[in-house]
């Protein structure tokens, strides 16, 4: 038995800069490492800029997007699901890893054989071994996933913690105002379905309503109705998977009392109605 079940996997080299090259949202982990190339990276709450090596790990079901910057980015992603007792990082670790990316020496001694187990999974994927000789290199593969995933959870919770709490100490305003912000993202991914307006976010901050479409922009790359309205529209997609509830349910249910306006959003994000879509995802 393969240890995990490993979906999806691509070696991919871009020429076009300033291009989405892809993302969404799936119900798999996903390793994506870029070798050579800047990239921007859009992951649940946060957005993160970095230039190769970089390897950033996104959660199952998680909103995400990788846009090209220079003119050639070479990289490779991985998809894979749990079978067992594998092990995977916690959501904290994983932030403070992903977000270690945008600075992290990756020729540092600490990150020796956290590099090499890179290098294999690179070496694999590159010489597409595991779709012309067999289920031995997706057991292979699969194992230095696992591996790799120990080490970055030993490594972020050693070198990059200590770290951290150095650089919080003393908090800078613009920290404390991006923890605020953050709280607003937590308040509104808990309460999606409900009618959160801005001045209802202004109120619970502290903070003018023009500073949190600022802030928000800052760390989401988006103002604070299109976040809620992608948590919104996420939130469908999944209730349309189940198909227990009807569309009109299901648009009350994430906060549209009005089914012809959460049909249009609908619409407007997917590019196809409610209806077809499910049609053509379940």
């Amino acid at each position: 038995m393969i240890p995990m079940h490993i979906r999806e996997y691509e070696k991919i080299t871009s020429l076009r800069s300033k291009q989405i090259m892809g993302g969404g949202i799936h119900p798999c982990y996903e390793l994506l490492y870029v070798s050579e190339g800047e990239f921007n990276i859009q992951w649940i709450d946060s957005a993160f800029t970095a230039r190769g090596p970089a390897l950033f790990i996104v959660t199952p079901s998680s909103p995400h997007q990788i846009e090209q910057l220079s003119p050639v980015l070479d990289c490779w992603f991985v998809e894979f699901r749990l079978q067992h007792a594998e092990f995977v990082p916690s959501l904290d670790v994983l932030r403070m890893w992903n977000t270690s990316q945008s600075h992290l020496d990756w020729s540092a001694d600490s990150l020796s054989d956290l590099r090499d187990t890179v290098q294999a999974l690179d070496k694999t994927i590159c010489a597409n071994l595991p779709r012309t000789s067999g289920d031995i290199f997706y057991r292979i593969m699969a194992c230095d996933i696992q591996k790799l995933m120990l080490q970055i959870d030993h490594y972020a919770t050693t070198t990059l913690t200590a770290t951290k709490k150095a650089a919080l100490s003393p908090p800078s305003e613009k920290w404390s105002a991006h923890s605020h912000i953050y709280g607003l993202i937590r308040f509104m991914e808990d309460h999606y379905m409900q009618d959160i307006t801005l001045d209802e976010l202004a109120k619970r901050s502290g903070y003018t309503p023009s500073y949190i479409i600022r802030l928000f922009k800052e760390m989401t790359d988006s103002t604070p109705f299109q976040y809620l309205n992608e948590l919104r529209m996420f939130a469908a997609t999944s209730y349309l998977q189940s198909g227990e509830k009807s569309i009109q349910k299901i648009a009350e249910s994430i906060g549209f009392p009005n089914i012809h306006y959460f049909s249009r959003m609908f619409k407007k994000k997917f590019g196809v109605s409610p209806t077809e879509w499910k049609k053509t995802h379940v």
